[in-house]
């Protein structure tokens, strides 16, 4: 009953997530096979996943900071038409003789993606109470796979006929997208930017627990200070690195998040060499067509969408520790059975089933390192906090990529699939071991104690 999609701001924000992540799941899904198919190449296919993965590392941090800086639904609105822009040079695209304009709308989409992203999640203090802040994220963490069941079975199939028919598929979901963004109502309260009163009067994770300010809060304040009896310092390069380094001050302070990024960052480069190696799986250890490779590619949001519901129903109940750790771990096992299974069988149904029950560990462990970061950054400091997770996490999925078209022709997909397995493990490992997997809440490191009735149980964990 108290589930933040009775509220209609969030609603309206969780609809235009749904629709958009299906458009991106469609694209994503499309354009590798249609790369694949014209090149045979490994190869060209990390390169256009490289290509969208640049500009994310390049500009993260700079998404982050705009937005905590400026409205966070304008750049939500804005970012959503440009990438309907781009997507419509893909309509002439009919031959691998114009891949060079299906990588130059690959660099651009992944631009407007990162504002999209950052900006999306850095808007839900503004839309939801504090108390629903995590059941919120779990909920976005549900979008997701609901976009990648019917977005990546759309794309497997409509790219048979071309890049036409997906180009001209996501122009108009985009622009029924930005019509519901447009539609969205904040609360008179919500403020955006740093030290704004939202952010100092509970918009904070854990709510009047979390009004005190963090160095990374007082480092803002100051700055603010500084920049209206300076106005030198109110622009140039220097504000945007000072921004920048306030962020990353407050991940570095916090050891639950260091390790929570030590982690994302194993299991990103692990996803970074399925992204490549997971069409050639299927097209070469499968003997799978365009249309199978979707299904698989959707069938794991099947998995995602179960966990999704139950977190979403769970709510307030459980909390990031455990859905890291248990998630990164149940994901690896998972992984080593499917990667090995073709040496007993390549029935393709035996495949349906093992991606859709591997996409239920796969969506708990990012809604945990989603979760982990909404509960324990302050809320004026959010934007900045994000845009560090998503530079790192393409970065780190970027050498991943690297690794799987320079290594694929010469171990085959297979044992670098295993190696991404083997990464999830290491990342679940670590965070058997230092963040532990009680289900206890999270607050910011340095929020003032609870009263001593509010106060939790000792945490052997840390």
């Amino acid at each position: 009953m108290n589930s933040p999609i009775r509220n209609p701001r969030f609603r309206a924000l969780w609809v235009a997530g749904l629709l958009d992540d299906t458009i991106d799941w469609m694209l994503v899904t499309a354009i590798p096979i249609f790369v694949y198919r014209m090149t045979e190449s490994a190869m060209t296919t990390s390169l256009a996943f490289l290509i969208e993965l640049a500009p994310g590392v390049l500009v993260g941090s700079l998404a982050g900071i705009a937005a905590d800086r400026y409205d966070r639904k304008k750049l939500l609105l804005v970012g959503t038409l440009l990438h309907a822009a781009l997507a419509a040079l893909l309509l002439p695209v009919t031959s691998g003789d114009q891949l060079w304009l299906v990588y130059a709308v690959i660099a651009g989409r992944a631009v407007c993606a990162q504002f999209v992203l950052t900006s999306k999640n850095a808007l839900l203090p503004d839309l939801v109470e504090p108390g629903q802040r995590a059941a919120a994220s779990n909920l976005v963490v549900l979008n997701s796979n609901l976009g990648r069941l019917g977005g990546s079975l759309l794309g497997g199939v409509v790219v048979a006929g071309g890049l036409r028919p997906v180009a001209a598929g996501s122009v108009i979901g985009l622009l029924l997208t930005a019509g519901v963004v447009s539609r969205i109502r904040r609360p008179e309260r919500a403020q955006v930017g740093p030290g704004s009163e939202a952010a100092a009067t509970g918009s904070a994770p854990g709510g009047p627990v979390a009004t005190s300010v963090s160095a990374g809060s007082a480092a803002g304040e100051r700055a603010q200070r500084a920049e209206a009896t300076d106005p030198a310092a109110a622009a140039g390069p220097g504000r945007m690195y000072r921004h920048w380094r306030e962020g990353v001050a407050v991940i570095t302070g916090d050891r639950r998040l260091r390790v929570s990024f030590l982690a994302a960052i194993l299991c990103a480069i692990g996803q970074g060499l399925f992204v490549v190696l997971f069409v050639v799986f299927v097209a070469t250890t499968l003997h799978g067509t365009d249309a199978e490779i979707g299904l698989l590619r959707s069938v794991q949001g099947i998995g995602g969408i179960a966990g999704g519901l139950a977190l979403g129903f769970l709510g307030t109940r459980v909390h990031p520790r455990p859905l890291i750790t248990w998630g990164a771990l149940s994901f690896s096992g998972l992984a080593l059975l499917i990667w090995n299974a073709p040496m007993v069988t390549t029935a393709f149904g035996v495949y349906v089933a093992l991606f859709a029950m591997v996409g239920l560990p796969g969506g708990v462990y990012y809604a945990g390192v989603l979760g982990m970061v909404q509960q324990r950054v302050p809320a004026d400091h959010l934007g900045r906090a994000l845009g560090s997770f998503y530079t790192v996490s393409n970065g780190a999925q970027a050498i991943g990529m690297a690794l799987a078209g320079l290594l694929a022709e010469r171990l085959g997909p297979v044992p670098l699939l295993n190696a991404q397995a083997v990464l999830y493990l290491a990342a679940g490992l670590m965070a058997l071991l230092v963040l532990g997997a009680r289900n206890t809440p999270e607050t910011p490191a340095n929020a003032t104690p609870p009263a001593p009735a509010q106060t939790p149980l000792p945490d052997p964990h840390g």
